[in-house]
């Protein structure tokens, strides 16, 4: 409890509360070696909390000799090519899905698409590679079901009309973009464009009409 300084004790002032409106999954390359990689076993899972300049982990390894799983934890310098500081930067809260060699598969929430351009570009300034697997809304107010997109199906030129034609609205019912405006802004032509456009919607609607149920709460 905060004292003002006339001794009377003031009520503590709540932190303000920021929506995450999508949730993204980013496969990274490190950019040099990590503690993980010195693991007797095969790291099957991990558990990161970054203290300061410290990384504490609790590890989930498998002796493939004596056939079992273990928890293992270890504390180490933070390395200067670690993302994990890079999320705790953007105020995100990093969890690992995968660990493979050289490499981990990180999700978190973010507030918006810009914000997904600037952790994955502070990402890509300590790491060899970044990209995109999937992103997900997490607003709850049409569907009752998760409709997830694999992104990372799409081409790196794919990825970026997208991202684009998202940032001016061009999608948005109510905005007034052109074809012609959005290509001028990548710098290719409008048939160009298009195309991309087009491959990259197809992608996305085969997507959601193989594995999405929740088009059947729409009327």
């Amino acid at each position: 409890m905060a004292i003002n300084r006339i001794g009377r004790e003031s009520a503590p002032i709540d932190p303000p509360v920021e929506d995450r409106e999508m949730r993204v999954v980013l496969e990274i390359e490190r950019g040099g070696p990590c503690r993980l990689d010195r693991m007797e076993g095969e790291v099957i899972g991990i558990d990161v909390r970054l203290s300061e300049e410290v990384c504490n982990v609790d590890a989930v390894v498998r002796d493939p000799a004596q056939e079992n799983v273990s928890t293992q934890y270890f504390e180490n310098q933070l390395c200067e090519h670690c993302p994990g500081k890079v999320f705790g930067e953007h105020g995100c809260l990093p969890r690992y899905r995968e660990i493979n060699e050289g490499s981990f598969v990180v999700e978190t929430y973010v507030a918006d698409t810009q914000a997904v351009a600037d952790l994955v570009s502070d990402i890509r300034s300590v790491c060899d590679n970044v990209s995109l697997r999937s992103i997900v809304s997490t607003d709850r107010s049409e569907f009752n079901e998760d409709c997830s997109v694999d992104v990372s199906a799409l081409t790196r030129k794919q990825r970026e009309a997208v991202y684009h034609a998202q940032e001016m609205g061009y999608y948005d019912p109510d905005a007034d973009v052109s074809l012609a405006e959005l290509a001028d802004r990548i710098g290719i032509s409008t048939s160009a464009l298009s195309q991309r456009l087009r491959r990259a919607e197809g992608n996305v609607l085969r997507q959601l009409s193989v594995e999405c149920d929740c088009w059947d709460d729409v009327d």
